[in-house]
């Protein structure tokens, strides 16, 4: 019987980082704040820790056990575990990463064309040149098709560089320096937010006590947060599983596990502490109007608008509009 030779992480740390790398992302520092903040703050906040310390952490241990014991693809190690139900499940883990880079290479390449937008703006001031707002400038981005599917294939290009590399010369080496960027550039985002107009209001919604929430619709903070947690974690994804494919038979999976869960949740909290309560608008009065109209829906009320100059070196003054949770709602 032919040997199957399958390579392993070039370090635990590499592991770690890959790992957290595929739990931080679109679930922590877009949808975590926003469901945060439609479902209560700090409520929200204690079921999500509930569920990660308990449902999460079981999950994630279950699926670095599988992946490590069979040391194959997910559809084999499910295979291998379940028989007939295990292949069925092994698609659907194959099928829901697919299904994921459907809109994360569209996302990914608006990040790219925007981060060279940005450069661009810095060296030569192109917003300033076409007297255009920040908020203007990615609305500009995101009207223009062909702009989208280029940085789309550039994006999906760059991804390939990587994977290229395989799981030790390429995923762990990028995410032993992309994760560290990934976080200092959070703190330098979270630095600026605190300091700014009505940032206490929003720190003490996120961890005030208030358990009013639970008392409106237990259900929809339950299964917000429920539904965050496997997201951001990337559970029943096929991801740990995979990941796990790959890890030394030498290395705790207890330990692991809790690291993962720990640093995905303290990057969760800390995206969270980012944006909340203040919401930043740059364009014309009618699409001010309906972006406030929108957070309104949600639950929040105007607090006051102003003139603010955000960041010095744009050339703009950017619209502020300050937004706390409406209690009446």
């Amino acid at each position: 019987m032919e040997q199957h030779h399958r390579g392993e992480w070039g370090s635990n740390l590499g592991f770690l980082m890959a790992a957290v790398g595929s739990a931080v992302g679109l679930g922590n520092i877009w949808g975590f704040p926003y469901k945060m903040g439609d479902n209560g703050g700090f409520a929200f906040l204690i079921v999500y820790l509930i569920l990660a310390a308990t449902v999460g952490f079981s999950i994630m241990l279950c699926e670095l056990a599988i992946g490590r014991r069979a040391g194959r693809s997910v559809l084999v190690s499910y295979q291998q575990l379940g028989g007939k139900m295990g292949t069925f499940l092994g698609f659907l883990a194959m099928l829901s990463p697919f299904l994921i880079l459907s809109f994360y290479t569209v996302l990914g390449a608006y990040c790219v064309e925007y981060m060279s937008l940005n450069l661009a703006d810095l060296a030569f001031s192109v917003s300033a040149l076409a007297g255009l707002s920040g908020g203007d400038s990615f609305e500009a981005v995101r009207v223009n098709q062909f702009g989208a599917v280029a940085f789309t294939f550039i994006f999906i290009f760059i991804c390939f560089l990587i994977i290229r590399g395989g799981i030790k010369d390429g995923i762990e080496k990028f995410n032993k320096i992309g994760m560290p960027a990934l976080f200092i550039m959070l703190l330098v985002v979270i630095i600026r937010a605190v300091t700014l107009p009505g940032a206490g209001e929003g720190l003490a919604f996120m961890f005030t006590p208030n358990f009013a929430p639970f008392k409106e619709n237990f259900l929809k903070v339950l299964s917000a947060a429920g539904g965050q947690m496997f997201f951001s974690l990337s559970l029943a994804m096929g991801i740990t599983v995979t990941y796990g494919s790959y890890l030394s038979k030498k290395e705790s999976l207890v330990k692991n596990s809790l690291i993962i869960i720990v640093s995905d949740t303290i990057v969760a909290i800390l995206a969270g502490m980012a944006p909340e309560r203040i919401v930043y608008v740059s364009c014309d009065p009618a699409t001010l109007a309906r972006d406030v109209d929108r957070f309104v829906q949600l639950g929040y009320r105007p607090m006051q608008a102003q003139g603010v100059d955000l960041f010095p070196r744009t050339a703009h003054v950017e619209t502020v509009v300050m937004l706390e949770q409406n209690p009446t709602l």
